[in-house]
């Protein structure tokens, strides 16, 4: 976007920002009211009559306290502004031994004091914070993200709490109490706060994207500039980029001599104005003018959040008119080759002004972006245009196809784009690739009517087919596809028999360590070489009886003797799953340890009976897997999905080498994570981060249920291979990320976007 519609918005984002730390204010004080009244009747008497003070405190100065805060922050965030790109700021870091003499003692208390508040509120909405750093450094054409430049950064609240504190509390006890329970108090209510900077940005087309690099920004930078030359008519200007403005020009005409009607209820909505639309306003929130530039009507027709635009309403007759020529235009193109969007649009030059005209007007110059992109073959850029006529229809039928992603016609546009840009311009995949898509647009313009469903069927079968074309062609996906789904089809199955284990085991007197390590690791081992040799299933018995006490001396003596054998096999069956020497060594010496408690009769007391090694033969020696694994089939614990672990046993058990990438610590679902899935389909291209740069790679194989995804690429002989839970964290944090910046769509309407402010920078 031009720097002063990125200006404007930021101007928009710092009053939300302002408007939304009073808000935090108010409710941090009332939180804090009601934790100092608990503590007043619940604390112990010295801490009852300090927390009775501070919320005597609060409720007499609450309101200044408020005041100063909002002062401050609005201070700090205005300084913020004018130095996003500067650290002025002494952290605690820069403080050595040989300079801290030259601090006072009262700076560096206030930079602790800060700093751990600082790292309450990081943690407080990690995501949202991540997504507005993200953004400022985009909006800068940054391509790396760093907090200190992002004026909305959390240090400026925890600063404006700690000085107005300092400002007005004199005691130094009753300032640290208010400063703990305040602090615990905004952590808690920081989420809407930030959720509201973000819908500020996202609703007016500025979004936190896996595109934070200097390819994508310097991609965008030149294609603004490319707008901006053919706009004001240099001489070296492209003659198609010339056309293009033409195209644009005709609407920009159109929509200043026609009278547009923002309906009621929509001006002066937060989240409907589009980038840099601040209109002016009558008394009653009506905006005073009612034609809008062409930036904010293009912006209207491509955002769900946008405002509306109506018109004179068209005549059925006009529109069944249009539709009969649209027709006519997809019959056209079954058999003849694709016809360029602007010639299209020139066959329909006689259509009058109206709604109608200024869809088939944006819906052409989109086309034009696509039969230009850069990023896909030329072969299937034509295919693609081939839809034009459908999509049109598609999209005067209904408007909503333009703005909703996940609708059937755009979802088509936009995987066939990524496919495309994945398979790549080299790949001998592509000719294979290119007829299936002409063949798929070929049914969806024979059939194509009124339902979406053939866009969505015509998906369907694209994704098949890839599927199916990089299993066939792809030698290292045909030797690994067993091994990937295998592990799905595990996973359930592994949930069910860990459950069936800790149910038998919680009424035998075996050891917590013990039942951890079987239930945990062990249960891996006898699911997953179940029906091969060895049976490590039969040494359940054995490792039961060694973690019980003994209290007889043949007993130990037993115990003694068996360890060994027994430890050699562990090793074993941990080796046939493919647990690495340093996981399998810590797990085997936790049983080391567990042992030597047991033999030195360091383990406490159990309830439970203990069960001699026949006994415990009888109960476990045949255990039946197959009835927690037919349960499984039939439903129960089939929402379960592998993780690293049951990958990496699966391949190895195949003696296939992979790469299986590590599971997040905590893997916590999100609100993003659809999108991020939105991206994993065979065939798609990724960039992973390796040693500083990206290296590209295709996502060849997605196992069911999206539960695993097996990666390739040229020169490599083990495949990548990562569970849900491990993409998905690694496209959060921008190691992994998808070879397109944006999808196709949203390219095209971004090309758009900035044609249409080049055009009313110049008017």
């Amino acid at each position: 976007m031009h720097m002063q519609t990125l200006k404007r918005v930021l101007a928009l984002a710092l009053e939300e920002a302002q408007t939304g730390f009073g808000t935090l204010c108010r409710r941090m004080t009332d939180r804090a009211d009601a934790a100092l009244g608990e503590s007043a009747r619940t604390a112990s008497p010295a801490d009852q009559r300090m927390a009775s003070t501070c919320r005597l405190f609060l409720r007499e100065h609450g309101a200044a306290l408020r005041a100063r805060m909002e002062r401050a922050y609005s201070a700090l965030l205005a300084r913020a502004v004018q130095t996003m790109h500067t650290d002025l700021r002494t952290g605690l870091h820069d403080f050595r031994a040989d300079t801290l003499s030259l601090v006072e003692d009262e700076v560096v208390t206030r930079q602790i004091e800060v700093e751990r508040l600082l790292l309450r509120l990081r943690d407080a909405d990690e995501l949202s914070l991540g997504h507005l750093n993200l953004i400022i450094a985009q909006m800068h054409g940054d391509s790396e993200v760093r907090e200190r430049e992002n004026p909305f950064r959390p240090y400026l609240m925890a600063r404006a709490l700690y000085d107005g504190l300092q400002a007005i509390v004199t005691d130094e006890a009753q300032s640290k109490l208010l400063f703990d329970v305040l602090s615990e108090a905004m952590t808690v209510e920081l989420g809407d706060f930030y959720t509201r900077l973000r819908e500020v940005f996202e609703s007016r087309g500025i979004r936190s994207r896996l595109l934070a690099r200097p390819t994508a920004l310097n991609k965008r930078e030149k294609e603004r500039l490319a707008w901006q030359r053919a706009v004001t008519g240099q001489a070296d200007a492209d003659q198609a980029m010339r056309q293009r403005v033409e195209r644009l020009g005709v609407l920009q005409q159109q929509i200043q001599q026609q009278q547009f009607d923002l309906p009621q209820g929509v001006a002066g909505a937060p989240h409907g104005m589009p980038p840099g639309a601040q209109p002016a306003m009558q008394h009653g929130g009506m905006p005073m003018h009612a034609k809008p530039e062409l930036q904010e009507l293009v912006y209207s027709f491509f955002t769900p959040s946008g405002m509306k635009y109506s018109a004179q309403p068209a005549q059925s007759q006009l529109r069944q008119q249009l539709d009969g020529a649209l027709r006519q235009l997809q019959r056209e193109n079954i058999s003849s080759g694709p016809q360029a969007p602007l010639a299209l649009l020139d066959r329909l030059a006689n259509l009058p002004p109206g709604s109608e005209r200024i869809v088939v007007e944006l819906v052409g110059m989109l086309f034009e972006f696509i039969l230009n992109d850069e990023l896909l073959p030329k072969g299937m850029r034509e295919q693609l245009c081939r839809l034009h006529a459908p999509f049109l229809r598609a999209a005067l039928q209904d408007l909503d196809v333009l703005q909703g992603a996940h609708l059937p016609g755009r979802r088509l546009l936009d995987r066939i784009g990524s496919a495309a840009a994945g398979i790549g311009a080299d790949s001998p995949l592509l000719q294979p690739l290119q007829g299936e898509v002409e063949r798929v647009v070929t049914v969806v313009l024979e059939q194509y009517e009124r339902d979406p469903v053939v866009f969505a069927n015509a998906e369907e079968e694209l994704d098949g087919f890839l599927t199916s074309l990089l299993r066939e062609c792809d030698p290292v996906v045909r030797r690994c596809m067993p091994a990937l789904e295998r592990a799905v089809e595990v996973a359930p199955q592994l949930a069910a028999v860990a459950d069936a284990l800790r149910g038998q085991l919680e009424s035998v007197n075996v050891e917590r360590r013990m039942m951890d390590f079987i239930t945990g690791t062990w249960a891996q081992v006898m699911v997953h070489t179940k029906g091969r040799q060895p049976d490590y299933g039969k040494l359940l018995p054995e490792l039961v009886w060694s973690a019980q006490e003994k209290i007889a001396p043949e007993e130990r003596a037993a115990l003694m003797k068996m360890l060994p054998a027994l430890g050699r096999e562990l090793r074993a069956g941990l080796a046939v799953i493919g647990m690495q020497e340093a996981a399998a060594q810590a797990a085997l010496d936790q049983l080391v340890s567990l042992h030597m408690d047991v033999l030195s009769n360091s383990l406490p007391p159990s309830v439970l009976p203990r069960m001699s090694v026949a006994g415990l033969r009888a109960r476990f020696g045949a255990i039946d897997l197959d009835q927690p694994i037919a349960l499984a089939a039939d439903g129960l614990r089939a929402d379960a999905l592998p993780g690293q672990s049951q990958f990496r046993a699966e391949f190895a058990l195949h003696g296939i080498l992979a790469t299986v990438q590590p599971d997040p610590v905590l893997a916590t679902a999100s609100s993003s994570d659809d999108e991020l899935l939105q991206w994993a389909h065979a065939g798609n291209g990724f960039e992973l981060l390796s040693d500083d740069n990206y290296v590209q790679w295709r996502l060849s194989a997605v196992a069911p249920r999206k539960a695993g995804f097996l990666f390739t690429a040229q020169g490599q002989s083990a495949p990548l291979v990562y569970s849900r839970a491990a993409l998905l964290a690694a496209m959060r944090e921008g190691s992994l990320r998808p070879l397109e910046y944006a999808p196709l769509f949203e390219r095209a309407v971004e090309s758009l976007m900035t044609g249409a402010e080049s055009l009313d920078a110049a008017a």
